[in-house]
């Protein structure tokens, strides 16, 4: 085991990192949002910068795109494409980024476990639980959440059941994860350039702040995070690093309470604290197995993946 400091150190600091691009990403959807900067232009940052690295690989992979099962990439497509931009940015325009970046990648284990229920497939008692956990932070959420934000919160829930179709879909095509954004980015950019060639670049917002939101948006999730995900797995496994994805919602609330003045009450916390708890249990970190090397680890299907 005297490699395990090495490769695991990798995949630890590629999960860490994915972390902190997810939590960027909620944050500058908010920061977009305080500025009041058009979605169609986010959205091209979004997609675009990624798309234009990505496509030459997408070209590559048009024959491994074909092989895979039409309702799967439409999952891909959808799930992490405009529909899902549009539900997250919307969001954000109506509710506090602590609700978003709780509830979408807090929610996401639940919606695949409704959804491969619904293709027959069952869980079992500690993964029951970890998802009555999540259930449980989602009402302490909704019940205590301030008046008018009820809006803001349907557009996380449904961004998460994106987001879940996507995982399946993901899971189910095979595509590693460069493939996976090439299949997202690429269609996504070629179904805006002729709404932004047709209306011209949205107006609104500094140089300053298009530029940070591009590193953000489309360096930041459209990429990085891609990579940095798709690495962790191969090293630690998806049981680990979706445990670790499971900080998203505390880091993202804490840097919402430093760098955006937000504030979080104690149901806020707890609400965390079941998600975090809930995510882990959902994703069966658990035993001597979470020592071993990804490639050592029993084959699973954690909820994230």
């Amino acid at each position: 085991m005297s490699h395990l400091p090495h490769s695991r150190l990798g995949g630890w600091a590629a999960a860490l990192a994915t972390v902190l691009l997810w939590s960027g990403f909620f944050l500058s959807l908010k920061a977009g949002a305080q500025a009041s900067l058009p979605l169609l232009g986010l959205a091209l940052l979004r997609y675009g910068v990624p798309a234009l690295l990505l496509a030459p690989r997408y070209w590559r992979a048009r024959a491994r795109f074909k092989a895979v099962p039409a309702r799967w990439r439409i999952a891909i497509m959808a799930g992490a494409g405009l529909p899902f931009f549009w539900l997250g940015a919307s969001g954000m325009q109506l509710a506090p980024v602590n609700q978003g970046s709780a509830l979408i990648p807090g929610l996401v284990p639940l919606w695949v476990a409704l959804l491969l229920w619904g293709m027959g497939e069952c869980c079992g008692p500690q993964r029951r639980l970890g998802l009555s956990l999540i259930a449980s932070a989602l009402l302490v959420m909704i019940w205590h959440a301030a008046p008018g934000i009820w809006l803001g919160q349907l557009h996380f829930i449904g961004a998460a059941l994106l987001w879940a179709l996507f995982t399946l879909g993901v899971k189910r095509s095979g595509l590693g994860p460069l493939d996976s954004a090439a299949l997202v980015a690429v269609p996504s950019t070629l179904v805006l350039l002729p709404i932004v060639l047709w209306q011209g670049w949205p107006a609104g917002g500094t140089g300053q702040t298009w530029l940070w939101q591009g590193i953000m948006q489309g360096l930041g999730a459209g990429l990085g995070a891609a990579l940095c995900y798709g690495h962790a797995i191969r090293v630690l496994g998806a049981e680990i690093t979706s445990a670790i994805g499971s900080l998203t919602p505390l880091v993202a609330s804490a840097l919402a309470c430093l760098l955006l003045g937000e504030v979080l009450t104690l149901p806020h916390w707890l609400t965390l604290a079941l998600l975090a708890s809930g995510v882990m249990l959902a994703s069966r970190v658990a035993g001597p197995s979470a020592l071993l090397p990804a490639s050592q680890q029993p084959a699973t299907q954690a909820a994230i993946e």
